[in-house]
C-alpha cells in the first residue's frame, strides 16, 4: 500500500473530528427555538467547509484525479444532522468541485451526491436508534457508501482506466475511510445517547419536582438517623409546623408513641438492607396536639451497600379512619337495640365492597353467619333471577341521589329450598366530599306469611275480574247476581244494566225458541250445558260465544247458584274460514286454486255421469306474461294477473268455473256443453278480452293466451287425464304459434312421436340401468343439522343428455315402468342410507317418492322391500317414504293396509306437496302420517305474503297438534327460513341449502366433517 495515499487520507480523517466538536459548540436549546431552520442551513455551511478543508488537502493520484474523505464527511452529515444541514454542504462542495474543474470533476460531483444521499436515507429508516446504533451497522453503512462511490469509476470511467485507478486505491479507501466512518459515527452516537439520557433526567426531575411541590401526598426526607432534611408543603399542612420547624426536629419526635415500635423495627430492618421498602398505617401527633391518621410507605436510596437517604410518602386518612370509628361504634349499638328482633340487619362498605349481615340474616337464608359474611354474593345470588335485577336498579338509583331510600320487596331462593318474601330496606349513611358514598345500612323483614295471605285474598278477585273471558254468576231463578269486566266489554252492558236482570235480557232472536228451549231443559236435567250460541252486543253487533253453564248445589243438593262462562270465538270462527279460503282460492285473484278445482271436477264428473252429459276443460297459460315480470316488476305482474281473472270470469256463464292453478296458468270448466260451437265462442271470446291492451299504473302491456281444450267423457274420464290432456292440448297451441286454442286429439304427431321414442330409450336406460341418485339434503331449521336427505333420480339420456324427472316419470307411470325404476331407486337409497351408517357411523334417513302406480301395481314388491330392509337392519331412521295427497283418497289400493306395513316395519311415511292437491284434513287422523311437505307454492311468498304466512303457520299447528312433523319445501332465501323457523317448522329444504347432488359429494360436504347448515 502506497503511503502516499495514506497519509492524506489519514490527515483528512482527522479533519473531520471538527464535526464533533461542532455538534458539541451548538447550544442545544437553539435547536428547539423558532429559527431551527436557519440554524440547520448555518450547520449546513459548516460542515461544508469542513468539506472543502478536506478537499483542498487530498491525495493527487494524477492530474484531475484526487481522493479524500469528502464521501466521510458526507454520509456521517446525512446520518446525523439530517437533511437540510446534508443538502448544503453537498451544494458548496459540489460547488467547489465545479470550480476545480478537469476530466474527473462529474466523477466527483456523483461521489459527494451519492455519499449524501445514502446517508440521508439511512437516517430515515435508523433515526429513533442512533443513540444505540450497532457497530455492525455502521460499518455496513460505511462500505456500502464506498463500495459505491468506487463502483461510480466505471460509469465515468473507461473500464480499462477504472480498473487501474481501483487497483491502487481500493484497499486504502475501503480500510481508512469505513474506519473513519465508525469513529465519527460512534463519537456522534455518543453525544446523542448523553443527550437523551440528560433529557430522561431532566424529566425524571420535573416529575417529581412537581409532586414534591404541588402533590397532596405529605413527603419527607431524612437521615439515617431519622433526622428530618427536606420535607414539601403538604406535610407541613398535614402536622401544622412550619418547614424550619419539622426540619429541627426527628420524625420519631412526632410519632404516636404506640407506633413508634413497630416502625423502628421496620426502619431497622431496612438499614440492614434485608428490606429495601416497607407500608404501614401510622399514627401522628400534629402541632396542636390532634391525632394525624397517615398511610406511610418509606423507602431509601443505597451506595456501596449502605443506605444514605430515606424517602416517606405520607397519605392523611384521618377523615376516613374516624368515619369508620364513628360507623363501628354506631354498629355497636345497633346491634344491641337489633339483637332481640326479627330484622336482619346489613352494612356495607361500599369502597371496600364488604358486606356485614347479622345471625337473624342467616337464619332466614338458613345458612351459618360465618358463611354469609365471608361471601359478599351469597344472598344477591340467592335472589330470584326474575327479581335481583329491580333490586340492584333500586340500590344503585340510591346510591346515586335518586331516591331517598331503597324498598324492595323480592323473592328469595334459601339454601333448604324453600322460597320466601323479603323486604329490603335499606340507606346510605355515609358520604365523601364528592357526594360519593360511602357506607349504606338496611334491614331485611321476612314477609312471606303476610305475601301468602294477600296472594290468597287476591287470587279469587284477580281471577274473576281480570280472566278473558267474561262469567257472571245466576241465581236459582235465573236473576244475574254479578259480572266481571270481561262481561261488560263483550256484551256492552254495563253491570248495573245487567244486576237483578233475568238472563232472557241476552236472548238473541238469532236463535230459535226451541234452541233456548232444548238448552235450558238440559240444564235442569245435568246442572250444564256448552255448545255455540249467536248472540247480539248491545249495540246490535252480531257475534258468536262458546257458552258454559255449570250448576253449584247447596248442602240439600239443590241449585244454589249457576255460572256461566262466554268465550268470543268469532275471531276463531272466521280463522277458520280464512284458513278454509285460503287453503281453496288463490290468494291474489280470488279464484278457486288447485285444490278447489279437483273437488270441482270431481262433483262435475258424478253430475255428468248421472245427466249424461259432456262439460269443457279449458287449460290456460298468458303468453309473455314472464316479459312483463322481468321488465315492469312483480307488483305490476300481480295487477295483470288480477285483471286477468275478471276479464275470464266476464267471458263465462255464472255456471261455470275459473280457476287458477298458479303463475299463469288458469283453467276454465264449462259445464252442460253438448256442442263445440258454445265452446269456441267461449274461447274465442277469451283470446280477444286477453290480447286487449292491460293499462297498469303508467305503463300498458300486451300478452295473449294460448288455451287447450279436452273434454269429457269424449277424451278422458279421469281428473288427472282431463288436466294432463288439457295441458298438451295447450301447448300444442304454444307450439303453433301462441294467441289460439288447441283441442287435445290423440293424433297429435310430433308429441306421439316423442313420447314413443322417450318410451323406447326409458325402457333401455331401465334395463341398462342409467340413472343415478342425487341427494338433496333436509335440514333441521332450529339447529342447522342435516340428518335427513331426499332421494332424486336423474338420467343422463347418452344423445339427449340429461332428461328432467318431470319429463320421463309420467311416462314411466303410464307405461308401468315406475315399478322398476321405482324398485331400483329403494333399493339404492337403501344401500345407500345402511353403507353410510356402516362406514362413516352416521344415520342419514332418505326419504323416497312412491307413485300411487307403484301402490295400486307393485304386487309382491312391498314385501320384498321390507324384506331388503330386514336385511339391511334399516328402520324409519334410514328410510322414509314419501307419498302424494291423492293417496289418501283412494281406498281402492289398500293404501291403509301398506302404510300400516311401513310402520310395522319401522319405515316412516311423509305426505308430499301437502295443501295443493285435494284430500281432507280428516285424512291425516286415519293414517300413520309421520311428515307433512308444505308445497313450495305456499313458501315461495311466505316471506311477503301474509295468507301464505298464515296458512303455513296453520298447517304447521295443525300437524304438531296431530304428532306429525313438518317440512317446507322450496327454501330459497334466508328470509323464508326465518319466517318458517319463527312459525314452528322443523325441516327445510331447497336452493337455499343444497342442490340435489351426486352421493359423494353429499358424502363428503355434510358426512364426513359431520358440517351444520348455520345462518346463510
Amino acid at each position: 500500500m502506497d503511503k502516499d495515499i495514506i497519509f492524506p487520507l489519514v490527515q483528512n480523517a482527522a479533519l473531520m473530528l471538527a464535526l464533533v466538536f461542532l455538534y458539541d459548540v451548538i447550544p442545544k436549546k437553539q435547536q428547539r427555538q423558532q429559527y431551527y431552520l436557519l440554524w440547520r442551513i448555518v450547520i449546513g455551511l459548516l460542515i461544508g467547509g469542513i468539506g472543502i478543508t478536506v478537499m483542498s488537502t487530498s491525495w493527487v493520484y494524477q492530474p484531475d484525479f484526487v481522493f479524500d474523505t469528502r464521501s466521510v464527511i458526507l454520509c456521517v452529515s446525512g446520518l446525523f444532522f439530517g437533511g437540510v444541514p446534508t443538502f448544503v454542504a453537498m451544494v458548496i462542495t459540489v460547488l467547489y468541485r465545479i470550480s476545480i474543474g478537469g476530466t474527473a470533476m462529474w466523477l466527483g460531483i456523483a461521489t459527494i451526491i451519492s455519499s449524501g444521499v445514502i446517508g440521508i436515507l439511512w437516517r430515515k429508516y435508523s433515526k429513533p436508534k442512533l443513540a444505540n446504533i450497532s457497530d455492525f451497522e455502521i460499518l455496513l453503512f460505511a462500505y456500502i457508501v464506498h463500495i459505491v462511490m468506487l463502483l461510480l469509476l466505471f460509469f465515468f470511467l473507461s473500464r480499462t482506466t477504472a480498473l487501474v485507478i481501483l487497483s491502487n486505491v481500493a484497499l486504502p479507501v475501503l480500510t481508512i475511510c469505513p474506519i473513519a466512518t465508525w469513529l465519527l459515527s460512534r463519537l456522534l452516537s455518543r453525544r446523542y445517547e448523553l443527550e437523551r439520557d440528560e433529557q430522561i433526567r431532566l424529566q425524571d426531575d420535573f416529575l417529581f419536582r412537581s409532586q414534591f411541590s404541588i402533590g397532596n401526598i405529605g413527603i419527607a426526607i431524612t437521615g439515617v438517623n431519622q433526622q428530618l432534611i427536606k420535607v414539601n408543603p403538604r406535610l407541613c399542612q398535614m402536622f401544622k409546623y412550619s418547614e424550619d420547624e419539622l426540619l429541627q426536629m426527628t420524625w420519631s419526635a412526632i410519632t404516636h408513641p404506640d407506633d413508634l415500635e413497630a416502625d423502628l423495627l421496620k426502619f431497622e430492618l431496612m438499614l440492614n438492607g434485608k428490606i429495601d421498602s416497607y407500608e404501614m398505617g401510622k399514627r401522628f401527633i400534629s402541632k396542636d396536639g390532634s391525632c394525624v391518621y397517615t398511610h406511610m410507605t418509606v423507602s431509601c436510596k443505597r451506595a456501596d451497600h449502605q443506605v444514605l437517604l430515606v424517602i416517606a410518602g405520607y397519605l392523611d386518612i384521618t377523615a376516613q379512619t374516624l368515619a369508620d370509628q364513628e360507623v363501628l361504634a354506631s354498629r355497636e349499638q345497633l346491634e344491641l337495640v337489633l339483637s332481640s328482633s326479627e330484622l336482619g340487619v346489613w352494612d356495607w362498605d361500599i369502597r371496600n365492597d364488604r358486606i356485614e349481615r347479622n345471625t337473624r340474616s342467616a337464619d332466614i337464608l338458613g345458612c351459618d353467619i360465618d358463611m354469609l359474611n365471608a361471601n359478599s354474593r351469597q344472598w344477591i345470588d340467592a335472589i330470584v333471577a326474575e327479581d335481583r335485577p329491580k333490586v340492584l336498579h333500586s340500590i344503585e338509583a340510591h346510591i346515586r341521589g335518586e331516591t331517598a331510600q331503597h324498598r324492595m320487596e323480592y323473592r328469595l331462593n334459601t339454601l333448604n329450598r324453600n322460597v320466601r318474601w323479603i323486604l329490603d330496606t335499606g340507606k346510605v349513611v355515609s358520604r365523601d366530599s364528592h357526594n360519593n358514598a360511602l357506607r349504606m345500612c338496611g334491614t331485611y323483614s321476612d314477609i312471606t306469611d303476610a305475601k301468602l295471605l294477600e296472594e290468597s285474598l287476591k287470587l279469587s278477585g284477580l281471577v274473576y275480574d281480570n280472566s278473558s273471558e267474561a262469567m257472571s254468576v245466576l241465581d236459582e231463578k235465573g236473576l244475574i247476581i254479578t259480572v266481571n269486566a270481561a262481561f261488560s266489554e263483550m256484551t256492552g252492558y254495563g253491570a248495573a244494566e245487567v244486576l237483578g236482570q233475568h238472563i232472557r235480557l241476552l236472548y238473541c232472536d238469532l236463535n230459535s225458541r226451541d234452541f233456548y228451549t232444548q238448552m235450558n231443559h238440559e240444564i235442569r236435567d245435568s246442572g250444564q250445558w256448552q255448545g255455540e250460541v249467536l248472540q247480539r252486543r248491545k249495540s246490535g253487533e252480531e257475534y258468536v260465544i262458546w257458552l258454559t253453564i255449570n250448576t253449584i248445589n247447596d248442602k240439600e243438593g239443590k241449585p244454589y247458584r249457576r255460572v256461566a262462562l262466554f268465550s268470543d270465538i268469532t275471531d276463531k270462527k272466521q280463522n277458520e274460514h280464512l284458513i278454509w279460503k285460503q287453503a281453496n282460492y288463490d290468494t291474489l285473484t280470488g279464484l278457486p286454486n288447485r285444490r278447489m278445482l279437483l273437488e270441482y271436477l270431481s262433483s262435475e264428473i258424478k253430475h255428468s255421469d248421472r245427466n249424461r252429459n259432456h262439460f269443457a276443460l279449458l287449460f290456460l297459460d298468458l303468453d309473455f306474461f314472464k316479459e312483463v315480470n322481468d321488465t315492469l316488476g312483480h307488483a305490476m305482474g300481480d295487477l295483470l294477473l288480477i285483471e286477468t281473472a275478471n276479464r275470464l270470469k266476464s267471458c263465462v256463464r255464472d255456471t261455470d268455473v275459473v280457476a287458477r292453478l298458479g303463475g299463469d296458468e288458469f283453467t276454465i270448466v264449462l259445464s252442460a256443453m253438448n256442442d263445440h260451437y258454445g265452446i269456441e265462442r267461449i274461447a274465442e271470446n277469451i283470446l280477444r278480452r286477453i290480447a286487449e291492451p292491460y293499462v297498469l299504473g303508467e305503463e300498458t302491456a300486451f300478452i295473449s293466451v294460448s288455451i287447450g281444450i279436452t273434454l269429457y267423457p269424449d277424451d278422458s274420464n279421469s281428473i288427472e287425464g282431463l288436466l294432463k290432456h288439457a295441458d298438451q292440448a295447450m301447448y300444442a297451441a304454444k307450439e303453433q304459434g301462441r294467441n289460439r286454442f288447441n283441442y287435445f286429439t290423440p293424433s297429435m304427431q310430433e308429441y306421439a312421436k316423442y313420447r314413443m321414442r322417450l318410451i323406447q330409450d326409458l325402457r333401455q336406460a331401465v334395463a341398462n340401468k342409467e340413472f343415478e341418485l342425487h341427494y338433496q339434503p333436509i335440514v333441521a331449521l332450529a339447529s342447522g343439522e342435516v340428518t335427513k336427505a331426499e332421494a332424486l333420480i336423474r338420467w343422463h339420456h347418452r344423445e339427449r343428455g340429461a332428461v328432467p324427472p318431470s319429463e320421463f316419470i309420467p311416462v314411466a307411470e303410464d307405461t308401468g315402468l315406475i315399478i322398476e325404476i321405482g324398485k331400483w331407486v329403494f333399493e339404492q337409497a337403501a344401500r345407500q342410507s345402511a353403507a353410510w351408517r356402516h362406514d362413516l357411523g352416521v344415520d342419514i334417513q332418505i326419504s323416497v317418492n312412491k307413485s300411487p302406480i307403484q301402490f295400486r301395481d307393485e304386487g309382491t314388491q312391498l314385501n320384498d322391500w321390507l324384506k331388503l330392509l330386514q336385511e339391511l337392519n334399516i328402520t324409519g331412521a334410514g328410510v322414509c317414504v314419501e307419498i302424494t295427497e291423492g293417496l289418501l283418497l283412494d281406498a281402492s289400493m289398500g293404501v291403509t293396509e301398506k302404510l300400516l306395513a311401513y310402520r310395522d316395519a319401522g319405515v316412516q311415511v311423509s305426505l308430499d306437496d301437502f295443501g295443493t292437491g285435494y284430500s281432507s284434513l280428516a285424512y291425516l287422523k286415519k293414517f300413520d302420517i309421520d311428515y307433512l311437505k308444505i308445497d313450495q307454492s305456499f313458501t315461495r311468498n311466505i316471506d311477503t305474503d301474509e295468507n301464505d304466512q298464515i296458512l303455513c303457520e296453520a298447517i304447521i299447528v295443525m300437524a304438531h297438534k296431530l304428532g306429525i312433523k313438518v317440512i317446507a319445501e322450496g327454501v330459497e332465501t334466508e328470509a323464508q327460513r326465518q319466517v318458517l323457523l319463527a312459525a314452528g317448522c322443523d325441516y327445510g329444504q331447497g336452493y337455499l341449502f343444497s342442490r340435489p347432488i351426486p352421493a359423494s359429494e353429499f358424502t363428503q360436504q355434510y358426512l364426513q366433517s359431520r358440517s351444520v347448515i348455520s345462518d346463510l
